[in-house]
């Protein structure tokens, strides 16, 4: 890949962009999804909370159990809990459910939480979950943020990194190199633009911000 900097390493973390700019990048895919994948690809599959409602039996689970063992799907994920959305009981099982399979892997778990941080952390100390956590698009306060952190949790961040009046800025410029990650998720916004604003924020070169997520993916995905 032609980069403007050399020494830049670009990972994006989760992505729904299979045309991503990163140099390495982890696109997120439903169980259904997967005659999509292409083997020089990386990926992440996992239900998503928002479609539980659409599941009449637990043929998505067991689609999942199936394709993980393939060596390009990196991470079960994205899957969680979202109390803006409906069936929440229903979100709990689904999400039980691929914790156990999740359990029966070495592969990182990247989570979908909104609103429900409290019902996330005590499913994962429920269920000794001992994979790598990566909570996508973190929404958080500091509070939250340090306690995942000592819990040995990953915070992605994304495009709310540009926006000045969320606590997202304010909470990244807190959370210690060794607990990052970036990601492009469903927005407009490049990696590259990314790193960029990340760098801004902490004050520090673009060549930083790579090396510490680098460094991060190789622990996380224990390269």
């Amino acid at each position: 890949m032609n980069r403007e900097n050399q020494n830049v390493y670009y990972i994006d973390i989760h992505t729904h962009n299979i045309n991503s700019d990163a140099d390495l990048s982890v696109i997120n895919l439903y169980p259904k999804e997967l005659a999509n994948v292409l083997p020089e690809k990386n990926y992440s599959i996992g239900i998503h909370p928002w479609v539980v409602n659409h599941l009449t039996n637990d043929s998505d689970t067991e689609l999942l159990k199936n394709q993980l063992r393939k060596k390009n799907i990196l991470a079960i994920g994205e899957i969680g809990l979202d109390k803006l959305k409906p069936e929440f009981k229903l979100q709990q099982y689904v999400f039980i459910s691929q914790i156990k399979l999740a359990n029966t892997t070495n592969k990182p778990i990247i989570i979908h939480c909104v609103k429900a941080f409290g019902e996330v952390s005590e499913i994962l100390k429920n269920e000794n979950v001992k994979n790598s956590i990566i909570f996508h698009r973190f929404s958080g306060n500091k509070t939250i943020a340090e306690q995942f952190v000592k819990k040995g949790y990953y915070l992605s961040f994304g495009h709310e990194l540009f926006h000045t009046k969320s606590k997202v800025q304010s909470v990244f410029k807190t959370v210690p190199n060794e607990n990052f990650f970036l990601e492009t998720d469903d927005s407009q916004y490049s990696i590259k633009d990314i790193y960029q604003k990340a760098s801004e924020l902490r004050n520090c070169t673009v060549e930083t911000i790579s090396d510490s997520v680098r460094s991060n993916f190789n622990k996380c995905f224990r390269i």
